[in-house]
């Protein structure tokens, strides 16, 4: 009994080091492998593993920017004005950084259109 309960609280040790990661590897049918804090890190094993390296969603959050991917430098700085993923992964690589998915903005607001047919019901 002692055993169990040593193994349980060791693998609970375990999950939440992982869960404190900012950068995770996505593969295909594994679950996420949160275990990097460094963003270049993360991004040399994603490419060794065919995958992609993303920001953990228990502690880390992409900033709202113009474009669809952010590059993530040591230190946290995010740059997410990137269109597609190919020009992101290119300049992560040169910045020895990780391209990772952005959190998509605001809809812009809607301009005032004063012939709008507004009902009363």
């Amino acid at each position: 009994m002692t055993r169990l309960l040593v193994a349980a609280a060791m693998l609970l040790a375990q999950t939440a080091a992982a869960s404190a990661a900012s950068f995770c590897v996505q593969q295909t049918g594994i679950p996420l492998q949160c275990i990097y804090d460094d963003p270049g890190i993360c991004q040399q094993e994603a490419e060794n593993q065919g995958a992609r390296c993303t920001g953990n969603p228990a502690s880390y959050r992409t900033p709202i920017g113009n474009g669809q991917f952010c590059v993530v430098e040591s230190g946290g700085v995010a740059t997410c004005h990137y269109p597609d993923y190919s020009s992101c992964q290119e300049i992560a690589d040169g910045r020895g950084g990780a391209c990772i998915a952005a959190i998509p903005g605001p809809p812009p607001p809607k301009a005032f259109d004063p012939f709008e047919i507004k009902r009363p019901y």
